[in-house]
């Protein structure tokens, strides 16, 4: 019976960690800096203004469009020890203004 628990235990544990790894990050903001290692991305939020500093490497992807500044963006990015590192830009099409 013991022998059950424990392994139910890990399996438990185990599924948990998995979620953990699959969990996506996100962060949407303006492109407020714009260079060939990182791009720095600003959002406010309630009041508050946060600025998100991303690495971006070989394996970064870009979808929507050219990053250009004071454009709307969604980042998708992997949290790691050295900093966060985009693995998806997603750029957002302006508004259109009504005539």
């Amino acid at each position: 019976m013991k022998l059950v628990i424990v392994i139910l235990s890990i399996a438990l544990v185990a599924t948990f960690l998995a979620a953990q790894d699959d969990q996506d990050n996100y962060f949407t903001g303006t492109l407020v800096e714009n260079e060939s290692d990182h791009l720095k991305v600003s959002r406010v939020l309630q009041g508050k203004a946060e600025d998100r500093v991303f690495k971006v490497n070989a394996q970064t992807k870009i979808e929507g469009g050219r990053l250009r500044l004071r454009e709307r963006i969604t980042v998708r990015f992997i949290a790691g020890d050295e900093g966060d590192t985009a693995i998806l830009v997603i750029v957002r099409p302006a508004a259109k203004s009504k005539k």
